[in-house]
């Protein structure tokens, strides 16, 4: 699958937003962060975002900076959501370009469904679970859960594996989606 060109990335984010923003979902840097990763690796999504492992689990640190770049070309907003900070909102140039990526709704249309209801703290264990999962296809699921605690031992091992067994769930999902 050949990669996006900018334009149809920030499209995509536009959608993935826009997607959260209908279904009454909470739009938080974070959310968008660990959507887009799910959306990119789970839903096989070429966006072409590079993910590490950081505090919270998969970070973009360049959709950090082009979420910053749509802000300031008004694809993208802020609205005050006291007391829990910030949700990124479609800005006035938002919509413009959403056909772009109309071929991956059903994608994007999951992705907001199923994740962005989730707490920041589960988004953390689900994708590291995931990420655990993708970077060590052998490993069982109890030794992924071991391996998320080892990483962020924040993450009791009885969180972890129920974290796993989520993210199988959602990969099976997934799969009906995907055809």
């Amino acid at each position: 699958m050949e990669p996006m060109t900018q334009k149809e990335r920030r499209a995509l984010v536009c959608r993935l937003v826009k997607a959260m923003r209908d279904a009454g979902r909470w739009t938080g840097e974070t959310h968008i962060q660990k959507c887009l990763y799910f959306l990119q690796n789970l839903m096989n999504v070429p966006a072409g975002y590079d993910f590490i492992l950081y505090k919270h689990g998969p970070y973009g640190f360049d959709l950090q900076r082009e979420l910053a770049v749509m802000g300031a070309r008004f694809q993208l907003d802020v609205e005050p959501r006291y007391p829990y900070g910030p949700s990124v909102i479609l800005g006035l140039r938002g919509e413009l370009d959403l056909g772009l990526v109309s071929q991956y709704d059903a994608e994007v249309e999951f992705v907001a469904k199923e994740l962005s209801t989730e707490v920041v703290r589960s988004l953390e264990r689900l994708s590291m679970a995931f990420l655990i999962q993708l970077r060590n296809p052998g490993l069982k699921a109890q030794e992924v859960a071991l391996k998320i605690n080892e990483i962020k031992p924040h993450i009791s091992v009885p969180d972890a594996s129920e974290a796993v067994a989520e993210v199988d769930e959602l990969r099976k999902k997934a799969a009906t989606v995907l055809g």
